[in-house]
């Protein structure tokens, strides 16, 4: 063979073994790679949706392909207790959870979402970030992680006739979420008309009559269109709830713990956003239904103060029988610190 030929083959051949290289090491890479599939009951379009995605975009850069996050949006894996089923059968390995789906996993959070415990955001931020480390312990007991918390708004009424007080409101037959027993044990044991109603089934229960009003987060009000039926909104946070990224402990177990800070970072960087968007997206929601017919009923701080009064009579129902007794007063020792 002559030289020139001889060249030209060893240069394929080369050619040949580094291709092969190439192939076998981006092989190595897809097999290994740990793909992590996380359920979320927010539409995509909305500012969770965004912020996952994100979350996504981030964890693929930082692994370099090495963990891949894919996101079931809108719903499509099912309600919250659905998801904490499938991430206990490794069907998902992680899922976004509001207070609900928290319940499960710590019931003590629940705590935070008695009805005018906690009256503001300042509130609320002082004393869940003196209780995470409680709430991050009680998760990681059940086998899941929480990887990020955001506090993304506020529970109000609304009703289809105008209410000031108590008493006005036991007239209002109130729908209550059937993926929360807690609190509709809560304001059934404080003498309120409260009946189980799933989110699906809430618009229909309003139009045929079943219910008369329901509580609920203002963007949810808007985006469901619930508050055409109810178009009275009394101007009182009843409650705060949560959100959380929580991944199970098996899928996180077989990420690379190098890698672990940079993907937490990512999820609180993006996730802790949300409270403040959140906020203006509230603000937004009421001005827009505002245009469409809904009434802001306005509280004097004598009427406001007499709500105050009602949840407190109603403590020694609730607390100890529906809520947490120890973590409750562990929140009433901090709300006495800020309220100081």
């Amino acid at each position: 063979m002559r030289r020139g030929t001889r060249m030209r083959a060893g240069t394929h051949v080369k050619r040949l073994a580094l291709i092969l290289l190439i192939s076998v090491a981006t092989s190595a890479t897809a097999v290994s790679a740990q793909v992590i599939r996380l359920a979320s009951g927010a539409p995509e379009s909305s500012p969770w949706g965004a912020a996952l995605n994100r979350v996504a975009a981030d964890w693929q850069r930082i692994s370099n392909g090495r963990v891949e996050l894919q996101i079931f949006h809108n719903g499509i894996a099912g309600d919250e207790r659905d998801v904490l089923r499938k991430m206990r059968i490794g069907q998902v390995q992680a899922g976004v959870f509001t207070s609900v789906g928290l319940e499960e996993l710590a019931p003590e959070i629940m705590v935070l979402s008695m009805p005018v415990l906690i009256r503001s955001d300042e509130e609320l931020i002082y004393v869940f970030e003196r209780l995470q480390p409680e709430f991050d312990a009680a998760v990681s007991r059940n086998r899941f992680t929480a990887l990020g918390w955001s506090r993304p708004g506020w529970v109000r009424f609304f009703t289809s006739r105008p209410v000031r007080t108590p008493a006005e409101l036991r007239q209002i037959r109130l729908a209550a979420s059937a993926e929360n027993p807690e609190l509709l044990q809560a304001f059934r044991v404080m003498g309120y008309q409260a009946f189980p109603v799933t989110q699906n089934e809430l618009l229909t229960s309003l139009n045929s009559g079943m219910v008369d009003g329901f509580y609920a987060s203002p963007i949810a009000a808007a985006g469901f269109q619930w508050f055409a039926r109810a178009p009275h909104m009394l101007d009182l946070p009843v409650a705060p709830f949560l959100g959380a990224f929580v991944v199970s402990d098996r899928a996180w177990a077989r990420v690379p713990n190098n890698l672990k800070p940079q993907l937490i970072a990512a999820v609180e960087s993006h996730i802790g956003r949300l409270d403040g968007a959140a906020r203006d997206l509230e603000a937004e929601a009421i001005r827009a239904m505002s245009g469409f017919g809904l009434q802001t009923t306005e509280l004097t701080e004598a009427e406001r103060q007499a709500w105050f009064a009602e949840f407190e009579r109603s403590l020694p129902m609730t607390v100890g029988r529906v809520f947490d007794e120890a973590t409750y007063r562990q929140v009433q020792g901090h709300l006495a610190e800020i309220r100081r």
